[in-house]
């Protein structure tokens, strides 16, 4: 009997590790599911914030209708919010949805994307989903984006090219201005994609959004997330940010209704209240910076965060039999390669569950 036959290239792919469950956890190695944190996914701490609970609850009795594909209000709401125009906001699943329908638009066989590494691997799977190639462009010598090395990799079959900031998994930042005269001297056929998952957690003043960039270049998109800071990872909302010409084409690779009822009405009750926003801001700050103590005074390599996680690299190089230490100790942690790991900043029990687990390991290895 036969077999269906399937693209070589996605046969090649290994699918995408969200990070195992903590209940699954707890039946493997026989501890609690309370006594065991989640820190591998960059998923905030708090609960949503106020109000959106009952928002959602309401929205919950109209689910029997389709949401509303324009976004009426909740594109409003934001587009005020960030000084756009609505038509400059484009929603999405997310925003790996986004990027999917990115390069399905503008990708696609006999082209690349080019893009840091290491950064957030499903600019890789997006890009084999299309049919493109991918050019992978190492960081520099400080974890940052290398951004002459990214212009230099950029050719004649060249799309899009993506700039991770701040950069997932390491935390580093390139300033506003490397980063618009990086989009300066890219060409104007190739689409710059400026990812800005973590924009909010970061409070280094040389950092600045692209928005306004987007705004005035059409080959430039601007990506963000409801995921992270705003605590909706569960309902998958994101948004892009560009010239309402250059979205109207990235719609063209959208399925419709891609935004769910529930999801618009948590994302517009999150919005217009800076001041719960600051104070996430702060704690994480402040939650990290003590993350980071720790690691210092434990002499553990790491790279300094401006985001809710944090990359650090611990002796012995084997990150996979590394995260399974801190796993069996009840921290599920992300392993990264060649002895690197990222934890996500998490609530202040989390923190120190993480530390002393750290200390246990680190006893072992010194033993």
């Amino acid at each position: 009997m036969g077999v269906p036959k399937f693209r070589p290239e996605i046969q090649a792919l290994n699918p995408y590790q969200v990070g195992r469950p903590i209940d699954e956890v707890a039946r493997d190695i026989g501890l609690g599911s309370a006594s065991i944190v989640k820190l591998t996914a960059n998923e905030s701490p708090d609960g949503p914030f106020p109000g959106v609970a009952e928002a959602v609850a309401a929205a919950v009795s109209g689910v029997n209708r389709y949401p509303d594909n324009d976004l009426w209000e909740l594109s409003h709401a934001l587009a005020g919010e960030i000084g756009v125009s609505r038509e400059a906001v484009l929603f999405g699943a997310g925003s790996v949805g986004l990027i999917a329908e990115i390069m399905s638009a503008a990708a696609g066989p006999g082209t690349n994307v080019v893009y840091g590494w290491p950064s957030f691997v499903m600019y890789r799977f997006a890009a084999t989903w299309s049919g493109a190639a991918h050019v992978e462009v190492p960081l520099d010598d400080a974890h940052e984006l290398d951004l002459d090395a990214l212009a230099s990799a950029i050719d004649d079959a060249t799309r899009v090219v993506i700039v991770c900031n701040p950069n997932n998994p390491t935390g580093t930042i390139k300033s506003g201005d490397e980063i618009e005269d990086f989009v300066a001297a890219v060409p104007e056929d190739v689409l710059v994609v400026v990812d800005e998952a973590y924009h909010e957690f970061v409070r280094d003043e040389r950092y600045r959004s692209a928005v306004p960039v987007a705004a005035a270049r059409p080959n430039v998109v601007v990506l963000r997330t409801f995921s992270k800071i705003y605590s909706l990872a569960g309902l998958r909302i994101g948004y892009a940010v560009g010239q309402p010409p250059t979205l109207a084409e990235i719609r063209k690779a959208q399925e419709p209704l891609t935004v769910t009822t529930v999801s618009q009405a948590a994302a517009h009750a999150s919005l217009g209240q800076p001041e719960e926003l600051e104070r996430r801001v702060m704690a994480n700050e402040a939650a990290r910076h003590h993350l980071q103590g720790a690691l210092i005074e434990r002499e553990v390599e790491f790279v300094e965060s401006h985001t809710n996680f944090i990359y650090f690299k611990m002796p012995g190089g084997d990150s996979a039999g590394l995260s399974d230490a801190f796993t069996a100790r009840g921290v599920i942690l992300r392993p990264m390669g060649g002895g690197w790991l990222r934890v996500t900043v998490g609530s202040e029990a989390d923190n120190r569950q993480f530390v002393a687990s750290l200390d246990a390991i680190l006893s072992d290895s010194r033993a």
